[in-house]
């Protein structure tokens, strides 16, 4: 097994490797004790999202979905229906969904897990590029900010989208950690204050995923600028940074 950024690569023969991605969320939801309320649906659909952009991100073809229902059999349903409406958004309706639900206890506030399973090619190594610009596709937003600011939330498709650009190099989603900690992974190296300018605050959590980081062919910039649309925010890396 291979840790890869925030998925796991685990090989299953000379040529492929099954790609696993996680997200969880804890007092989301309808129960009284939860923190933020909304409906299972919406909490389904974030959810699947930070982990199928994980997924995808790392290169595999999603093959399943898992959920961990640990808030009740009644929302089961709303939760596989946010589901269901992350595929759709992909075009993946044929992806199977499972999952498990505690029926045995229940808990004072809502609990789910999502789990994306999907398969790739093993990578191979590519030498760095060089004259790569960086952009921030959507604006970090967590908590009740994501159901204030849905237009700020870059879209599930324009992720998928971007994923098969030709002048998109890699990709990656920002999670609770932030966008300094996603570019460092990204670009292979830690970045401090002051190695960075954004417009925006770096180190905020970026919630169920509502934004994701590129790097990109400098050339290409007006052609990934039409494609984003107004979703589009360059990060700056100083020269000594990249």
């Amino acid at each position: 097994m291979v840790q890869l950024r925030d998925a796991l690569s685990v090989s299953i023969n000379e040529d492929f490797e099954l790609i696993l991605a996680s997200d969880c969320s804890g007092g989301i939801g309808r129960k009284k004790g939860d923190e933020v309320q909304v409906d299972p649906d919406i909490v389904g659909y974030f959810g699947f999202r930070v982990a199928v952009m994980e997924c995808l991100s790392a290169g595999a073809r999603l093959m399943a979905v898992q959920l961990m229902n640990f808030t009740g059999d009644s929302v089961w349903e709303g939760y596989a229906s946010g589901v269901r409406m992350g595929l759709k958004e992909l075009d993946m309706e044929d992806i199977p969904l499972t999952g498990s639900s505690e029926s045995n206890f229940n808990l004072n506030q809502s609990a789910l897990g999502v789990t994306c399973i999907g398969i790739r090619r093993k990578e191979r190594r590519f030498l760095p590029q060089k004259d790569l610009s960086y952009a921030l596709i959507g604006i970090p937003l967590v908590g009740k900010e994501v159901l204030v600011h849905r237009s700020s939330i870059a879209p599930l498709s324009l992720f998928h989208t971007c994923i098969h650009h030709p002048s998109i190099v890699d990709i990656l989603p920002v999670g609770s950690k932030g966008v300094r900690h996603e570019l460092s992974l990204l670009i292979g190296k830690p970045l401090k204050r002051g190695d960075v300018y954004s417009t925006h605050d770096l180190d905020k959590s970026s919630g169920p995923a509502t934004s994701f980081i590129i790097s990109y062919n400098k050339e290409e910039e007006q052609n990934i600028r039409k494609l984003t649309g107004g979703h589009f925010q360059s990060l700056i890396l100083f020269d000594g940074n990249i």
